[in-house]
């Protein structure tokens, strides 16, 4: 029992002090955008006497309003979907044209928010039914933190504003698969209201190969995945929150609104509960993970009760490395409303 609680906290997210999700927006085919420049502390020591040091509260999501470099790749092709995820970001999700945004998107485009349904149609007539269209703006209006790009896919994460039960920033991701220059799948955290039924859309998948996802042929790449990869199965699957002095910097960047920053505020929380198991050759729920520059995103499945019928959705955990530790850490968790 005691394992099957911890294994719940580790699906909300890393270093998550509960574990509700009340209030997630409940947008089919959001596409917010980018990552919102990362915080300054690269401080990668181990820990120092933990008696003297208090717990910090985590940090709220910081904006990178800088979009060109946000779109900026030294891989062509990836600068390309960059742009056309950004691009279709502001005419549809913002700007509702759904006549100027069908090209952007395949006919057969896979919707994996149970709010929709799947296909170019059935995105596109969701977003119709929000309203009219609007000026389409040559510059995202979201508040985009990052943009992370490899192979064919693109994540956008963005700043979640809430304001219950207090204001709060927590992060909203995003993930395209891009095929042949359009659009042709779409995952994100979407959530359906209490008593909702999901839509005619595609359950997301667990994927059967996680090696292959750990690839790349950038060394560096590579290293930065398999580092979360392990961290992961070792501290959160595993439980092995000891050896968490292996994988996280003393002074890591905590952005999940539920928990506390730090090292210490990780091993204080999971030290409560932790039964240590075998560490597992793979990742529990696994869909992806990739990586550009020193960020790297995983997508694992979560399954929830809490509607009209059980339904699956995404959800999304990023980390950004420096020296070989774990410097900073974003996720879709919200706090609990009364």
């Amino acid at each position: 029992m005691q394992r099957l609680f911890f294994r719940s906290l580790v699906l909300v997210g890393f270093a998550l002090l509960g574990c509700s999700d009340e209030d997630e927006p409940a947008s089919p085919a959001a596409m917010p955008g980018a990552a919102g420049a990362p915080a300054t502390e690269t401080n990668v020591t181990r820990p120092a006497d933990e008696s003297t040091t208090e717990l910090q509260p985590a940090l709220p999501v910081v904006e990178n309003p800088d979009h060109e470099q946000l779109l900026s790749s030294a891989d062509p092709a990836l600068a390309a979907n960059k742009r056309l995820v950004y691009d279709a970001w502001r005419v549809l999700i913002e700007a509702r044209d759904t006549v100027a945004a069908e090209p952007y998107f395949r006919a057969d485009y896979i919707q994996h928010n149970p709010n929709a349904d799947t296909g170019r149609a059935g995105v596109l007539a969701f977003f119709a039914s929000l309203g009219p269209p609007l000026p389409v703006q040559e510059r995202v209006q979201a508040k985009l933190v990052a943009i992370v790009a490899e192979g064919d896919y693109v994540a956008i994460a963005r700043v979640d504003e809430h304001t219950e039960p207090r204001p709060y920033t927590t992060t909203w991701f995003d993930l395209f698969r891009i095929e042949d220059g359009s659009i042709a799948e779409h995952w994100d955290h979407g959530r359906l209201p209490a008593g909702g039924t999901p839509r005619s859309y595609v359950p997301p998948t667990v994927s059967t190969d996680q090696q292959a996802a750990l690839t790349s042929a950038e060394p560096q790449l590579a290293a930065n995945k398999q580092l979360v990869y392990d961290m992961w199965r070792t501290l959160l699957d595993a439980q092995q929150v000891e050896e968490a002095p292996t994988y996280l910097a003393e002074g890591y960047v905590q952005h999940n609104p539920q928990a506390n920053t730090g090292l210490l505020g990780f091993l204080t929380f999971f030290r409560q509960f932790a039964q240590p198991q075998p560490v597992q050759p793979t990742i529990a729920s696994f869909i992806h993970m990739f990586a550009e520059n020193d960020l790297v995103v995983l997508a694992t499945a979560r399954r929830y009760d809490d509607a009209g019928a059980p339904y699956t959705t995404t959800w999304f955990d990023m980390f950004r490395i420096n020296d070989g530790l774990l410097v900073e850490h974003w996720d879709t968790a919200t706090l609990p409303v009364p």
